[in-house]
């Protein structure tokens, strides 16, 4: 069976559930052009511009009949039945609304559920539909305004730190039983790509990553409070940490021994099924971690854990970046070098330097990786056939290898030796996400 494909959710119920940091969004119209996203439009600015032109436009249309500056979307800042969305054509090719083209300077009123077209108000078929941009526009301002986090939810215990922010534990008012945590992260007018981004992923539904329930943006500050799925087994690195502490796992046996094989493969099982799910929609995570895969309670030492990947402060829904970032021991050599360009190849990387930490429980390099000394080189020889195989020995070469384009996705690990001989401990949950 192969990956689910990522569908928009266009019910404006639900839209409400998740969106309300938003004041519009527009949704790719089904048969569009299948490589354009969902364009999301944050209270935080109330105008929108659009066009070829990277300089001069927040959202770019790079299509050939797009012009340099195309249309402006534009609210009033007000909500419910007060509120007031404008579309502004300024293009030399068109823009249409409902099949009415609106004419070069002249706005109109947008209206929940009207269909824009730009640059052409039917499919266009030229390179296989790559610049066909047409949208369903979605009005969330119209709708109910937005709850104050603070009336939804009591907050609790500080759990920690992640890329970009703080998370805290909290209680929903409404329902007790419902735990979450709330992410705080202070923005600069510099990334406003990270909104988009956001909205990529409020809308991916996986068993093994983290749900993010919905987005609210500050009234006076800038600053973004993720509600995001709660897992209280802590994280992949705690787990690793207790075992090399207690060795309950693996009481006895050869002096590098880490976690059984079996159990890291049963986790890389998980997140290369989760990490081929998200590379199948053009989102790269940037900073797989230990401390970025959480466990879904804390019985984990007794038995499999089951894993959700977390923390998308650095995903990124570009295909191919440029951008130095991540975690310097399990960031690709090439996503730390600012001169190079990389895709969705380098959480392979990632994902392999998690899998050499988790077989020997310790810095699997020689000495410290600094972004001055990036291939201290690995310790290949703690490696030993009693505490990975030869098949699983081959699988990390593989994830590992620094030239990117050497590397094997994680997709392609799925079907390594390694894995296919694997008997899935969670089938039941993940049968739906299998390839064939």
């Amino acid at each position: 069976m192969p990956l689910e494909p990522f569908h928009p959710n266009v019910n404006p119920q639900d839209d409400h559930e998740v969106d309300h940091h938003l004041w519009a969004s527009l949704i790719p119209l089904p048969g569009a052009n299948p490589k354009i996203l969902r364009m999301d439009f944050w209270r935080i600015s109330a105008t929108a511009k659009f066009g070829r032109d990277p300089s001069r436009n927040t959202l770019i249309l790079p299509g050939p009949h797009i012009s340099a500056t195309h249309a402006e979307i534009s609210w009033n800042g007000r909500n419910g039945e007060n509120s007031v969305i404008t579309l502004k054509d300024i293009s030399s090719g068109g823009t249409w609304v409902s099949g009415q083209l609106i004419g070069r300077n002249q706005s109109t009123t947008l209206k929940d559920g009207d269909e824009i077209g730009f640059g052409a108000p039917i499919a266009v078929d030229g390179n296989n539909g790559l610049h066909d941009y047409r949208y369903i526009f979605c009005d969330v301002s119209a709708k109910q305004p937005p709850r104050r986090l603070d009336n939804l939810y009591k907050y609790g215990k500080h759990l920690g730190v992640g890329t970009g922010g703080s998370v805290q534990l909290a209680t929903s008012r409404e329902d007790a039983n419902k735990v979450v945590a709330i992410k705080t992260i202070k923005y600069l007018e510099s990334r406003m790509d990270v909104f988009g981004e956001i909205g990529v992923m409020e809308r991916v539904r996986h068993p093994h990553i983290i749900r993010i329930f919905s987005a609210h943006h500050a009234e006076t500050q800038p600053v973004i409070y993720l509600v995001l799925e709660y897992m209280e087994g802590g994280d992949l690195m705690g787990y690793m940490v207790r075992e090399w502490q207690e060795r309950n796992l693996w009481p006895e046996g050869p002096k590098n021994r880490g976690i059984p094989e079996n159990i890291c493969r049963e986790i890389l099982y998980q997140l290369c099924h989760a990490m081929a799910f998200l590379h199948a929609q053009g989102i790269t995570h940037r900073d797989l971690k230990p401390e970025n895969i959480l466990l879904r309670d804390d019985k984990s030492m007794d038995a499999t854990p089951f894993i959700k990947v977390a923390d998308f402060g650095l995903a990124s829904v570009k295909g191919v970046m440029k951008e130095a970032c991540g975690t310097v021991p399990y960031a690709a050599p090439e996503v730390l070098d600012p001169a190079m360009r990389y895709n969705y190849l380098a959480d392979s990387y990632s994902a392999g330097i998690i899998l050499f930490s988790m077989i020997i429980l310790t810095d699997p390099w020689r000495t410290p990786r600094t972004p001055e000394n990036l291939s201290p080189g690995l310790r290949w020889h703690y490696l030993s056939t009693q505490v990975l195989c030869p098949a699983g020995y081959d699988l990390l070469d593989h994830l590992v290898n620094p030239n990117p384009e050497q590397r094997l996705s994680l997709a392609g690990a799925l079907k390594h030796a390694w894995m296919k001989a694997h008997q899935p401990m969670h089938l039941s949950i993940e049968a739906p996400y299998l390839e064939a």
